[in-house]
Order: C-alpha cells, then structure tokens, then sequence
C-alpha cells in the first residue's frame, strides 16, 4: 500500500531511537489492512453490510464487526489524508 511504502522510503534516515517506534507503526497498517481485507472477504463491499446495519436486519456478530470495520477504514482514511495519499 502507498502509505508503507512512503514510510519505508524515510526510513533510511532515521536514528536509532526513532526507528522502533516506527517499525512499530508500519506493523500496525499492515494490522489495519489486513482487518479490512478479512472483512471484505467475509462481507464484501462495506456498504452492503452497512445497509444490513441500518436495517436492523443483522447479528450481534455483524454489528460487531462492522464497528470494528469502520473503525480500520477510518483510521486508514486518516493515515492517507495526514501523508497526502487519495483514496482509492
């Protein structure tokens, strides 16, 4: 994904004491991306399961995740506007 790939490239320029923290960073984008990768392979699109939501035609599980789903895409939403990356 562009974000990782941006922060790789500055890598190389980090002291030692910051390059844990952001090592430690790129793990949880990696975490983000593969929680919305899970879910879409589960759900499909966000949307549909949103629509399930909203219709209160849905389990304690899919409510469930779908916070949990919302939660990961908006984090990567916001991860992308801070390093200038649109969406997709």
């Amino acid at each position: 994904m562009e974000i990782r790939k941006k922060v790789e490239e500055k890598i190389e320029t980090l002291p030692e004491d910051v390059l844990k923290p952001v090592l430690d960073f790129i793990e949880y984008v990696k975490d983000r991306e593969a929680v919305i990768k899970q879910f879409e392979l589960k759900y499909g699109l966000f949307s549909k399961l949103k629509g399930k939501i909203m219709n209160d035609e849905h389990s304690w599980e899919e409510e469930s995740d779908f916070f949990e789903w919302e939660a990961a895409i908006t984090e990567i939403d916001k991860l992308k506007r801070i390093f200038g990356i649109e969406r997709k």
